[in-house]
C-alpha cells in the first residue's frame, strides 16, 4: 500500500469495513468502533497509513483493533476481515450500501426480505410497492430510495429510454416552439437505452436561441442535463440536414443497406433519400437493420401497433397483493382512458414477499371481481393470476384452483439464476402446462441492472405457437421484456404478443407506452397483438383457449 494513501480513503475503507460488519450482523459496537474511527482518522493531520502501530492506538478515536486493521493494509494493500466479508456479499448488495438514506441495517433487510441483491432490482422494488410495505420503511422513504437509486444509477453513464425521454421533453419545452432543434441519434430512435440526448439544428450563431449552460462543440453545442445525461447539439446547413439527421439515427447496418440499395449518393431530405433507395420513408424508431425490410416489401409499416390500437389492460396487480390501488380504482382508470377491459393478475401464493394470494383470498377476491362486473358492465375485468413458475417448471397453484381462472400468466420470480439449459427446462414445462395463457417477462431482465436468463428463445417461443400461449411484452420502461429483438422470428411463426403495463397502481397503466414504443421497434402488427382485440374478441380468445385446452 502507497504511504500516498490519505485519510479520506482510508476512512472510506474502514466505513467499508464497518457497514459490512453490520449488514452481516456483527453486534453493534464493533461496527460503532469502525464507524467512528471512519470518521476520526479524517481528522488526524499526519497520514495514519504510514503511522506505527503503537502511534495508533494512541491516536484518538483509533484504538488497538483498527490500528491492527491500519497497519494490516499499508502491509499487504488489503485487509483481510474485509476480504472474507466482501466474498460473502454480492457484489450488487455492496452497491446498495452506497444509496444515500438506506444504511447498512435497512439494506439488511431489503436483502433478507425481499430478496433484492442490486440498486436496480430495488428501484423495481420500489415501483412495485413492495419496500414500503416493509416494517420501519413507508411511502416516503420508498420515494426518497427512488430518488437517490435514480441519482446513482445517472453516474454510471447509461439511462433508461423512458428517463431520458422525459427529461428530453422537459428540456424541449424550454426552447422557442419555432421548429428550429429536432431529436436525432439513439434518442430519435427510441433505443432502450441512451446514453446521449441528440438534437439536430439548422439555426446559425446568430439565430440560435441557445440555452444558457451550453459550450461550442466541433460540430456545434454541449451540454449536461440536470441529470447528468450528456446531450449534443449538432449545428448544420440547410442542404445538409436531411443527409445528417438520417447517417445520425439510424444503426450502421440500416444506413449501409439504404447506400446499398441507392442508385446515386444519398442527398436531400429524408423522404428523398429513401425514395432514392426504393424504400417508403421508415420511421426512425424501426431503424435497425432488422424488420424494416421485410415490411417496407410487404406495404405493413402502417401495420405496426400503436398505443392506441391497444383495447385492453393485461397484467395488473391491486392492493390483494402488492398494488398501491383498489380493483375498483384500477378498473375505473381502466374506463377513464376508453380501455374496454382489465386483466387483473395479482401475485400468487409463493411470492409472499409481495402478499401472494393463498387460495382463500383468491376465492375472496374473485368474488369481488364477480360484484364489479354487475356494476361496471360492459366494461369487464378477467380474473387473471401472475402465477410463480416453480423451479421444476410448475405453477404454484392446483388444477382446481387453476381453473377457476380466466387465464393464467406465467412468470419466473425466484432463482432467477439459471444457465441456459435449465431456463429452457423451466420455461418449457411451464409454456406446457394447459393453464398457462401467457408467459410473462421471459428473461426476468431489468435493464441496467440485471441481465436475466437466458432461455433458447426461438424453443420457447416455437413452443408457446404449439401450445396457444401468448408471450409478454412487458412495459415496465425498467424491463421491456420480451426483447424486441425476437418479434420478427415471432412474428414469423406466428405468434400472439400482450403489451402489458405490469401496472403496480393506476399511474402504472401509462407504462404501456413504453411498452409499445419497445414493440414497433421490432415491427409488431396489430394483428398479432392480444390485447387489441376488442372485448368480445378477447373474450372469445379466452374461451376458445378454455375449450381446446379441455377447461371446465
Amino acid at each position: 500500500m502507497p504511504e500516498t494513501l490519505s485519510n479520506k480513503e482510508v476512512g472510506k475503507v474502514l466505513k467499508l469495513l464497518a457497514s459490512l460488519m453490520e449488514l452481516h450482523g456483527e453486534n453493534d459496537f464493533r461496527t460503532r468502533t469502525y464507524n467512528n474511527a471512519a470518521f476520526q482518522v479524517g481528522r488526524v493531520p499526519e497520514p495514519v497509513i504510514s503511522m506505527d502501530k503503537t502511534t495508533l492506538e494512541n491516536t484518538k478515536g483509533i484504538g488497538k483493533s483498527v490500528a491492527g486493521k491500519i497497519v494490516e493494509l499499508a502491509q499487504s494493500g488489503r485487509i483481510q476481515a474485509l476480504d472474507d466479508l466482501l466474498a460473502q456479499t454480492p457484489e450488487g448488495v455492496a452497491e446498495m450500501l452506497q444509496i444515500k438514506g438506506l444504511g447498512a441495517k435497512k439494506v439488511a433487510v431489503i436483502w433478507q426480505e425481499l430478496g433484492v441483491e442490486t440498486p436496480g432490482e430495488l428501484l423495481y422494488a420500489c415501483y412495485e410497492n413492495r419496500l414500503a410495505k416493509l416494517k420501519g420503511f413507508g411511502d416516503k422513504t420508498q420515494q426518497s430510495v427512488i430518488d437517490a437509486i435514480e441519482y446513482f444509477q445517472s453516474n454510471q453513464g447509461k439511462f433508461h429510454f423512458a428517463v431520458a425521454d422525459i427529461e428530453a421533453r422537459a428540456i424541449e419545452s424550454g426552447w422557442p416552439d419555432n421548429g428550429s432543434w429536432e431529436r436525432t441519434g439513439i434518442l430519435r430512435r427510441e433505443d432502450l437505452i441512451v446514453e446521449q440526448l441528440e438534437w439536430i439544428t439548422t439555426g446559425t450563431d446568430d439565430t440560435l436561441p441557445v440555452p444558457e449552460g451550453w459550450t461550442p462543440s466541433a460540430d456545434g453545442w454541449a451540454a449536461v442535463s440536470p441529470h447528468g445525461i450528456p446531450m449534443r447539439l449538432i449545428q448544420v446547413t440547410p442542404e445538409e440536414k436531411g443527409i445528417v439527421q438520417f447517417r445520425t439515427t439510424g444503426t450502421p447496418d440500416h444506413v449501409a443497406e439504404v447506400e446499398k440499395r441507392s442508385k446515386a449518393p444519398l442527398s436531400g431530405d429524408e423522404v428523398s433519400i429513401y425514395e432514392g433507395a426504393g424504400l417508403p420513408f421508415i420511421p426512425p424508431w424501426l431503424r435497425e437493420d432488422l424488420a424494416e425490410w421485410d415490411l417496407a416489401a410487404g406495404n405493413k409499416l402502417d401495420e405496426i401497433i400503436r398505443l392506441e390500437d391497444l383495447r385492453g389492460v393485461v397484467h395488473n396487480h391491486s392492493t390483494w397483493s402488492d398494488g398501491r390501488n383498489t380493483l375498483r380504482e384500477m378498473a375505473e382508470a381502466c374506463m377513464k382512458l376508453g380501455y374496454e377491459y382489465l386483466v387483473i393478475s395479482d401475485h400468487s401464493k409463493t411470492a409472499v414477499y409481495a402478499g401472494g394470494l393463498e387460495v382463500e383470498r383468491v376465492i375472496q377476491q374473485h368474488k369481488e371481481i364477480e360484484q364489479l362486473n354487475v356494476e361496471l358492465a360492459p366494461f369487464r375485468i378477467f380474473k387473471s393470476i401472475e402465477s410463480d413458475i416453480l423451479n421444476d417448471g410448475s405453477l404454484d397453484y392446483p388444477d382446481d384452483i387453476l381453473q377457476q381462472f380466466d387465464l393464467v400468466i406465467a412468470s419466473v420470480h425466484q432463482n432467477l439464476r439459471m444457465d441456459p439449459e435449465k431456463a429452457t427446462s423451466r420455461l418449457m414445462a411451464a409454456v406446457e402446462n394447459r393453464y398457462t395463457a401467457i408467459l410473462g417477462h421471459m428473461t426476468g431482465r431489468l435493464l441496467l441492472s440485471r441481465p436475466g436468463y437466458q432461455p433458447d428463445h426461438k424453443k420457447i417461443i416455437d413452443a408457446c405457437v404449439a401450445n396457444g400461449v401468448a408471450i409478454e411484452v412487458n412495459a415496465n420502461p425498467y424491463r421491456l421484456d420480451m426483447d424486441y429483438h425476437w418479434i420478427p422470428y415471432a412474428m414469423e411463426k406466428g405468434l400472439l404478443m400482450c403489451i402489458n403495463p405490469d401496472a403496480h397502481s393506476v399511474e402504472g397503466i401509462a407504462d404501456m407506452h413504453w411498452g409499445v414504443c419497445a414493440a414497433r421497434k421490432g415491427g409488431l402488427l396489430r394483428a398479432q397483438t392480444l390485447n387489441a382485440l376488442p372485448l368480445e374478441a378477447f373474450e372469445k380468445w379466452v374461451s376458445d383457449r378454455r375449450a381446446a385446452k379441455g377447461i371446465d
